[in-house]
């Protein structure tokens, strides 16, 4: 009779070896509520294809030699591109990354304009040198329309990778290292010479609304508004930061929440605390971060999305 809670219980040892990546049977028995002759049997399946190794130890006096599984992170891996401008031109930065998070490769292009080409080169350049990449995580600004939608269709046609697109800014928030999952997070980008832009994470997963449109604040005070301010403006610059805030507050009632702009300074924080607890009556307790720099939250966004989804691939391969 065929096991059809097979892949459920690969899935379990999946996710326990990648937590503390070696163990003993009896260890992994213990994690996962598998018998040891299951695990023993599930792990021979994976030590087969590559996924996991399974190294002998030296007995202590007269007992058997004790045998450790070890998962291979290198088993399988996702490419990540996220952009950034640097003086007018879109600065991409390409990773590979394996299964434990960590890049094994990163690269950086300078690109004018993107073409539906860009990155042929790249995934050609790491699939010859034998990175088994399964998805391709694009973190860019907007929404996936244009020239996009043809870089994703090519991507997938040509290298036979899945392909999962996300916002700069979700990205970002949902990279922030907000922990609890319980949370309503939320964060704000503001690029300066574009509208700002927003992304709110809800229990762990990020809130995209009915067309993707959630996060399109600009609308909310009016484009012309955000294109026409003065950043160094203190009280005009803090007047409307913190309408936006209360906006958030009074709808998804966000816990905590980030800000990204080089813009910041102590004054201007200050400022904005003190206008957002006028306006809400000292009411809600925000916890409020400031921060100059996106870039390191996006990268950290693309890797904990790429790691969600080749989890959901591995198991779908079982």
């Amino acid at each position: 009779m065929p096991d059809n809670r097979r892949p459920e219980h690969i899935a379990a040892l999946r996710r326990a070896l990648l937590l503390c990546r070696q163990a003993t049977r009896q260890q992994l028995a213990a994690e996962t509520g598998l018998s040891a002759m299951t695990v023993g049997k599930l792990l021979g399946e994976m030590t087969a294809r590559g996924e996991v190794r399974q190294i002998r130890t030296q007995s202590q006096g007269s007992g058997r030699p004790s045998v450790i599984a070890e998962y291979n992170g290198d088993y399988a891996h996702f490419a990540a591109i996220v952009v950034e401008q640097r003086e007018g031109r879109s600065a991409f930065t390409l990773s590979v990354v394996n299964l434990f998070g960590e890049t094994v490769i990163r690269e950086t292009l300078l690109l004018d304009e993107t073409r539906a080409d860009s990155f042929d080169d790249f995934f050609a350049r790491m699939i010859a040198a034998g990175y088994r990449l399964r998805l391709a995580v694009l973190v860019l600004p907007g929404v996936a329309e244009g020239e996009e939608i043809q870089v994703l269709h090519r991507i997938r046609r040509l290298f036979g990778v899945e392909v999962l697109f996300e916002n700069d800014v979700n990205a970002a928030v949902f990279g922030h290292g907000f922990e609890a999952a319980d949370e309503v997070c939320a964060g704000i980008y503001f690029p300066r010479r574009y509208c700002p832009g927003a992304g709110v994470v809800v229990r762990g997963e990020i809130l995209h609304g009915h067309r993707r449109f959630a996060g399109e604040v600009p609308y909310i005070q009016g484009a012309e508004r955000w294109a026409a301010l003065d950043y160094g403006d203190v009280p005009t610059t803090a007047e409307m930061i913190s309408q936006l805030l209360v906006v958030y507050v009074c709808t998804v009632a966000p816990g905590r929440m980030v800000l990204y702009g080089d813009f910041f300074t102590p004054a201007l924080e200050a400022a904005i605390r003190a206008r957002f607890a006028e306006k809400m009556l000292g009411r809600f307790d925000l916890t409020l971060t400031c921060q100059d720099a996106i870039a390191q939250d996006q990268a950290r966004g693309a890797c904990r999305l790429g790691l969600r989804r080749m989890l959901t691939i591995l198991d779908r391969e079982d």
